[in-house]
């Protein structure tokens, strides 16, 4: 009798401490979908999971998120996201005490048209100068990008980035149709919109520590330990029952 506590309240400190573990290890997610809710009062938007994604996520909005209709690759607002549409998504990774799972969300790609290619986010990992613009190499080290010599649009401002002026950390959307099939893959692109024009500066990155907080790792302790007693009572309870 004395040893099912015991043994309960051993598998509640192992979920306990991975969940910490996973709450460490996140760095920023991509995620696309179908919006099925938009609440501008509680500033969130819940998505219905495709590609090899289930379920849904629910995206918590801030003043830092930058939201970007597809087709006109400008700055656009919550409330212009409409049920039924689809969209991307960046976001914080890791472990979310909230059902639907809770995300917040850096950069949002929104009102993507059935034959529109969706803008991708891109982190600057180098730049090298070339024959026909510039190179970059992303932060995952997976994707050479060609832009050319021009003026970038930046997002929410009507100055513009050169880009020669394009330097290590900061982050682009951009929209590219062709990727050759090489490691890294290779792309090009004129269409491009400028979320962070500051190396390591207002990157819309989120920070490597995902979603949970000390609050909630707390809180998904004390309900794991809460539960973990109640089931050694009604385990008990049946014993007694049966005896």
């Amino acid at each position: 009798m004395k040893r099912i506590p015991a043994v309960l309240l051993a598998l509640a400190v192992i979920f306990l401490l991975g969940g910490a573990a996973l709450a460490e290890g996140g760095t920023y997610s991509a995620s696309h979908g179908v919006v099925t809710q938009v609440d501008t009062e509680a500033q969130t938007m819940t998505i219905r999971l495709g590609g090899r994604e289930e379920g849904t996520l629910t995206l918590d909005i801030s003043e830092e998120t930058k939201i970007v209709d597809n087709a006109s690759r400008t700055a656009c607002k919550l409330s212009d996201i409409k049920a039924g549409s689809t969209v991307y998504v960046w976001h914080t990774a890791g472990q979310s005490s909230f059902l639907p799972p809770h995300r917040k969300a850096y950069a949002i790609v929104a009102n993507i048209a059935a034959d529109q290619t969706a803008g991708q986010l891109f982190e600057i990992a180098s730049v090298s100068k070339g024959k026909n613009g510039y190179t970059l190499l992303n932060a995952e080290g997976d994707l050479y990008l060609t832009v050319p010599d021009a003026s970038i649009p930046v997002y929410g401002q009507s100055a513009k980035l050169r880009a020669s002026k394009l330097e290590k950390g900061m982050v682009l959307l951009a929209w590219y149709d062709v990727v050759l099939e090489s490691y890294p893959g290779q792309a090009g692109s004129d269409r491009l919109l400028m979320l962070s024009t500051a190396a390591g500066g207002d990157s819309v990155l989120p920070p490597q520590t995902g979603d949970h907080n000390a609050a909630n790792l707390l809180f998904a302790g004390l309900s794991l330990c809460a539960s973990a007693g109640a089931a050694a009572l009604l385990i008990r309870r049946r014993r007694l029952e049966q005896a």
